[in-house]
This record gives structure tokens, sequence and C-alpha cells, in this order.
């Protein structure tokens, strides 16, 4: 069901997206975060590929950090030192490169695959598999329309290819260069991880700007979060004076 999508930079969704976010793990998180900035109704962010997800939370990180990078943090795979990643939201992939109207498909030894892109629903199918190649297998399987059944090792390694193809944006990766062992760490871009925490962040920040104005002028929650950013700043300054 489409519902009316909301500024990321809202601070009243920013709250909401916060407390709800709270109770929930990584992917029920990243549902919500689309849901509320898309307009989505839950069970059709579920099902929104994951390069189409990732885009549209790109989009939202961007416009709540407004353009600014911001920081990732990777584990050095040689030396396991903690490395600072500069993401900048704006240079993150927008949109698939397919076309949605038509079918996605690829032609391996004269026959023709048809396939679909993984969504967050699929993600969740493989929360409980330990085992990568047991997952690799179990992700084509719910990605073709017959199953994996049949497939060999070319046929899903040119499936994979096409669906990388066809969406850039659902598997981003980052090569990290270590300062300390030279070691490069190539490590997975994780968009609604990198949103719930500016999320986080920010909300814990507006929280306490309610908690010092409500104490000074007596006003409620919502009369604050009223208040442009600038004002609020003012009346801060005022108060702390």
């Amino acid at each position: 069901m489409m519902r009316q999508a909301v500024d990321a930079a809202d601070p009243s969704w920013t709250l909401a997206a916060w407390e709800r976010g709270l109770r929930e793990g990584p992917l029920d998180r990243a549902v919500t975060l689309l849901s509320a900035v898309a307009g989505l109704g839950r069970e059709e962010a579920e099902r929104t590929e994951l390069g189409d997800r990732d885009a549209a939370l790109a989009t939202a990180l961007e416009r709540l950090t407004a353009g600014t990078a911001i920081r990732g943090c990777v584990r050095c795979g040689g030396c396991g030192e903690q490395l600072d990643v500069p993401v900048h939201p704006a240079a993150l992939p927008r949109g698939p490169r397919y076309h949605p109207a038509r079918p996605l498909e690829v032609e391996v030894a004269g026959v023709r695959i048809a396939f679909r892109l993984p969504d967050t629903g699929d993600l969740r199918a493989l929360a409980g598999t330990d085992d990568p190649r047991a997952g690799r297998w179990l992700l084509l399987a719910r990605c073709l329309p017959d199953g994996a059944d049949g497939i060999d090792e070319e046929a899903a390694a040119v499936i994979e290819a096409a669906m990388e193809e066809a969406s850039p944006g659902a598997a981003v990766t980052l090569a990290v260069d270590c300062p300390v062992c030279a070691a490069s760490t190539v490590a997975a871009l994780d968009v609604p991880a990198l949103l719930w925490a500016q999320v986080q962040t920010r909300a814990l920040a507006l929280l306490q700007e309610v908690h010092v104005l409500a104490r000074a002028y007596g006003w409620t929650e919502p009369d604050v979060l009223a208040l442009s950013p600038a004002r609020r700043a003012a009346y801060l300054e005022l108060a702390d004076a």
C-alpha cells in the first residue's frame, strides 16, 4: 500500500524512525526506513529490489547529512586495524540499469533463463545460512522462476553477472588500503546501516535539544520540533547563557 513519502530531514520523522528502529534488527530497520522515505507499505518495501532500496536510502542519507561526507569504519583484513572510510552519499549509485517494464533474462548455452533481482525478503531467508556457498545457491533458487535445479556453475556465474549489471547499486564495495600494513581490504557498503547510524545520532541530538528547551521555556516536544534548526540553535544559545 502506497503512503505519503516523508522528508528524511524532518525531525519528527527522525525520532519516529529511531524509536521504531531501536526494537528492530538490521533487516527490519532497512524496511522501516525505506517504507517511510519512499511512502511504501512494509510488504512492498520488503519486496523492493536491493538496488532500488539502497538508492532511495542513499537519497535520504544525502538529505539528512546535507550532502556532506560521513565516516564509515572497516577493519583491516591484514592487521585488524580499524580504518576510517569517508563515504559521500551523493556518489552512491542511483536507480537501476534495466528497464522496469522488460523481463530480466540472460542466455546461457542457447537457453534463455529468466530471473528477478534480490530483495530484503531474500536476505531474510539467508539470515540463518552460515555457509556462503549454500547461501549463494539458495539466493539463486529464490530468484529463478523454476529454482536452481539444473543450473550449473557456469550458468550461475552468468546470472550473477547479469544481476550485478542490471542493479549495480545492490552490491557496492569499497577497497581500502591500510596505512599500517599496506594491505587492501574490500568491504561491502551497507547503506541501511549508514542511514540508521545518522538517524540514531540525529535523534539523540534532537532529544537533548527538546530536553534543554522544555526545561528552559516549558515547551512541549512538538513545540520544539516545529522550530526551524536556526531558531532552535538560537534558543539553545539563549538557554545556555
